[in-house]
Order: C-alpha cells, then sequence, then structure tokens
C-alpha cells in the first residue's frame, strides 16, 4: 500500500450508508455487517469518495487531534482490514482532493470496525448477485 493508491468500495460484494457519522456496511456475498463510527466512519466515506491514502491521511489530520504518523498507521490498518474483509478494492485512479483547513480539530479516538456475523445466513446473497451496483432501489412513496 502506497500513499498514491486509490481505494472504492467493491460495487459486487460491499453495500454501505453513513448515517449521523456511522457507516454500516454489509458484505454481500457472505451476510456479514460492519459498524464504523467515528474516524472509522470518516475513513469509509473517504474511500467512498476514491481518495489516495496521503489525501485519507491529510483529512484526518486537518479534521483530528491527531499526528500524521498515527493517522497513517491507523489508516492502514483499517484499509488493510476491509480489504480482507472484501468491501473494499484498489483502484487505478481516483479524486484528488485537497483536505479541508485545519481549524478545530476534534479528539481523535483511534478508528475500529466492528464486526458482527451473527445474520449472516440471512443477510447473505446466495449466490452473490453481481451487477447490483446499476439497480436502481427506489423509496416507497409516502403515504398522503
Amino acid at each position: 500500500m502506497t500513499n498514491s493508491d486509490y481505494y472504492e468500495p467493491d460495487p459486487e460484494r460491499a453495500a454501505g450508508e453513513i448515517i449521523d457519522g456511522e457507516a454500516v456496511v454489509i458484505n454481500l456475498a457472505t451476510g456479514v455487517y460492519y459498524s464504523l463510527n467515528g474516524v472509522a466512519g470518516d475513513i469509509w466515506r473517504l474511500v467512498t469518495e476514491r481518495r489516495a491514502v496521503a489525501s485519507m491521511v491529510a483529512e484526518l489530520v486537518a479534521r483530528y487531534d491527531v499526528a500524521a504518523a498515527d493517522a497513517e498507521r491507523d489508516l492502514r490498518r483499517v484499509l488493510a482490514q476491509l480489504v480482507d474483509e472484501g468491501l473494499i478494492r484498489r483502484t487505478a485512479d481516483g479524486a484528488d482532493v485537497e483536505a479541508p483547513a485545519a481549524g478545530h480539530r476534534a479528539p481523535y479516538l483511534g478508528p475500529e470496525v466492528e464486526i458482527y456475523r451473527d445474520m449472516q445466513e440471512l443477510l447473505a446473497l446466495d449466490p452473490p448477485s453481481p451487477g447490483l451496483n446499476g439497480v436502481v432501489w427506489k423509496r416507497p412513496a409516502k403515504p398522503v
């Protein structure tokens, strides 16, 4: 993993949503789901933006009270875990975005990925359905 590597969610295996700073992600092939709060939720957001590792580190340092070396170490650990779980993959290119200007920085709590395997049989698609990334999911109409 280099600072110029880009990552993205694996569209064939992972589906996720960020709600109030928490990323909830499911591995569609295994049915395992994940919770990424705080810094880990920000890491998921940065991955969905297809940011380079160096850009992700700069963003974490700008947002949180953390040294660049610590942010990079934790980021690499979480990215490796997400790759191992089949949720993200390296991609050839991405977005080069500058980190926000440093302002008030939030306290830094090392990112953790919580893994839930209790509903695997219920949530796993059997077989995994390639091409779900292109499906347009409609929300139910609101009652009048």
